[in-house]
């Protein structure tokens, strides 16, 4: 570790041991409630999805691993850049390096409260701004191959955010929680789980292990580390 990184990790540290991860928690914040947002907009995306790859051929179909592998490529450079460091307008910045990462080090990955999920799971409508970012390729897609096509990604980027949104909220739970679920004796499972809490020790969390899935970038670029 470089001298900067080491004094980066001391005031990261001291930061660490102030958090009180309830005083970042608004008091009419539910759990439940932001679930339920999350998903009923995921249900009006997947309807219009639905209603566009009725028209797809086989081959449209044949296009999904791609766009999930594209879609692994864009979560390991915002992960890495926005997430980790301070660009504007520096929101995703806060919420993540100096929100989600103080309130769950390493050594303290397990949320307690439900409420504290709050702290882990992105904004409810994080969905529908993406879907802004991503609406010219799904344009193009349909300009190019016909509608089928343009639901075939609609409804494969939803589902890969839904897949993070999750595997994300899995690797904070208690064991208890996930061995009762059978998640728990999964060894790939537990292998994902390791690669994210090491990319929660503080002194690393800006270089390394950016994949929350699939560590597919994160090997090719060379910031996989165990």
């Amino acid at each position: 570790m470089t001298l900067a990184n080491a004094t980066l990790a001391d005031r990261a540290s001291t930061a660490e041991q102030r958090f009180v991860r309830a005083d970042h928690i608004p008091a009419a914040y539910s759990p439940w409630r932001h679930m339920a947002l999350t998903l009923a907009l995921a249900a009006t995306l997947a309807t219009l999805g639905i209603a566009l790859a009725v028209r797809a051929r086989a081959s449209d179909w044949l296009l999904l691993p791609g766009f999930w592998v594209i879609a692994n490529l864009i979560e390991w450079l915002v992960h890495r850049n926005p997430m980790h460091r301070p660009l504007r307008p520096r929101i995703m910045y806060r919420n993540h390096a100096q929100l989600h990462h103080l309130a769950f080090t390493d050594g303290r990955m397990v949320i307690g409260p439900s409420r504290e999920l709050g702290l882990i799971m992105m904004p409810w409508y994080t969905m529908l701004g993406l879907f802004v970012v991503a609406s010219p390729i799904m344009v193009i897609a349909g300009v190019l191959r016909g509608p089928g096509l343009a639901g075939v990604f609609l409804l494969g980027a939803v589902a890969y955010f839904l897949f993070y949104e999750v595997l994300h909220a899995l690797y904070h739970l208690p064991d208890e929680a996930l061995d009762r679920a059978g998640i728990g004796r999964v060894r790939a499972f537990r292998r994902l789980q390791a690669h994210h809490r090491h990319h929660h020790i503080l002194g690393r969390m800006a270089a390394v292990n950016f994949n929350v899935t699939f560590p597919l970038w994160d090997r090719l670029f060379g910031t996989l580390e165990k």
